[in-house]
């Protein structure tokens, strides 16, 4: 994280809480104190209105900050839970991600709205099982952008494969994400376990393919199941 986008994240950080300690900042943002106590300063020095000292706390004033107007508190406190969900699940620069989003969320909250999203994230279990097959954000970003991708695929039971894929969306089913692709070494569509998908290289955009569109795929779900999520 560079150093900018580090001050601005603190700022937000020190705007979504009562008061913080410098420990706390430390340990959020993966810094020394010594780097707390000169990011702080520079924050001060810049015009952020930062009261308390390190020893009793920081604290920024929520009035710092402009409101999102595009979002009621009910959404920014919905949105704020299922960033906390998703990102106990995640790792890299999605956790990373996730956890600014959810800072910025949450500084847009009133007193009680935070108290409600941290209360209820307390009480919101990802299983350990779930943190090793979370989609990253290479493969979110290669669905997005629609690039192909270079994989290796090893699941259990099956011999390993390398095949050449065009990501169009993933699907949750019970205890694991599924990539949907067209798969060029199998001519159609395919769906491959994350957790299984052992090496990933994003390469060039592929153009649309007629017929086989996220939506096409999944539409034809029901009727080819048992190919769809075969090898």
């Amino acid at each position: 994280m560079l150093r900018l986008e580090r001050l601005l994240a603190i700022a937000l950080f020190l705007g979504s809480r009562r008061r913080v300690v410098a420990r706390d900042v430390a340990e959020k943002f993966a810094v020394s104190l010594r780097t707390v106590y000169r990011d702080v300063k520079a924050l001060i020095e810049a015009g952020f209105p930062i009261s308390g000292t390190a020893g009793d706390g920081y604290r920024l004033s929520g009035e710092a900050y402009l409101r999102p107007l595009a979002l009621t508190a009910d959404e920014a406190e919905a949105l704020a839970i299922a960033a906390h969900g998703y990102g106990a699940s995640s790792a890299g620069a999605l956790k990373d991600a996730l956890s600014c989003a959810t800072t910025k969320l949450e500084s847009a909250l009133d007193q009680g709205a935070r108290g409600r999203v941290r209360g209820l994230s307390r009480r919101v279990v990802v299983p350990a099982f779930a943190r090793s097959f979370a989609p990253d954000a290479e493969m979110l970003g290669a669905i997005r952008d629609g690039r192909a991708a270079k994989i290796a695929y090893a699941p259990a039971g099956a011999r390993p494969t390398r095949r050449t894929i065009e990501p169009l969306g993933l699907v949750c089913r019970g205890d694991a994400w599924w990539l949907v692709a067209y798969c060029r070494l199998r001519r159609d569509a395919r769906a491959f376990r994350v957790d299984a998908i052992t090496s990933w290289e994003t390469t060039a955009p592929f153009p649309p393919r007629e017929g086989f569109s996220f939506a096409d795929v999944i539409a034809r779900d029901r009727h080819l199941a048992e190919r769809l999520f075969g090898y």
